[in-house]
């Protein structure tokens, strides 16, 4: 019991896997991590950056950053919570002047779409009005994609409206490059939460890089909201 406690208190050290979206490695990742290494030097970082969900436990992760509209997927993990993201719908000024701004979700149906999701041909949105009424719009996308900066950019060149987190297209909409299309009406937010294996028995080094996690990340995603 007492070597268990002298571990469990001694200097961060060792090795850390950590799984990350690379979207999220990025955006935030890139921007917490020099920060945890110069305050934790005996530590070192593994990072697997894919935007599939991997298996904590059976591929040996000792932490997961994810995005999730539900949390009911992860019971026997511990989880921890860093805020939510919103997801916008985006245009350019181009498109927009070509083909009209859609006011309402059936609209959509009858524009072109770049959507995340690689599941479907047809796919499904589910949008949220300011009344809290609720309509799913069936779409076709054009484009299908679970990489932002190639959704970002086809937006940008004009080819349909597109569907992207806040963060990845908050700075265009600053510039003007793109404009939110039908702000009144949003999609599911997604949580952002790191999972990891239970918090017993947690190695300090682990611990030490989700209290870091926790400590810079909120702070992280208020500068990239609209």
């Amino acid at each position: 019991a007492q070597e268990a406690v002298q571990v469990l208190s001694a200097e961060p050290r060792g090795v850390v896997r950590l799984s990350c979206p690379v979207s999220l490695s990025e955006r935030l990742l890139s921007r917490v991590v020099p920060g945890f290494l110069i305050a934790n030097p005996k530590v070192r970082l593994q990072v697997h950056v894919a935007n599939r969900r991997v298996d904590v436990i059976e591929e040996g992760f000792d932490v997961a950053l994810r995005v999730r509209t539900k949390l009911d997927t992860d019971g026997e993990l511990a989880m921890r919570r860093f805020g939510e993201f919103r997801e916008l719908l985006v245009a350019s000024p181009i498109y927009l002047a070509r083909h009209g701004r859609p006011t309402l979700p059936e609209a959509l149906a009858e524009h072109v779409t770049l959507s995340m999701s690689e599941d479907e041909a047809r796919q499904t949105w589910e949008l949220h009005g300011p009344d809290g009424e609720t309509r799913k719009v069936e779409i076709k996308p054009r484009l299908m994609a679970l990489d932002f900066p190639l959704l970002h950019e086809a937006a940008m060149a004009g080819i349909g409206i597109a569907l992207m987190p806040e963060a990845a297209c908050a700075e265009a909409v600053r510039a003007g490059r793109l404009e939110v299309v039908m702000p009144d009406w949003s999609l599911q937010r997604g949580i952002f939460h790191a999972v990891f294996p239970s918090r017993r028995g947690q190695l300090p080094a682990v611990r030490a890089l989700i209290d870091h996690f926790a400590a810079e990340f909120p702070r992280l995603m208020g500068e990239v909201r609209l």
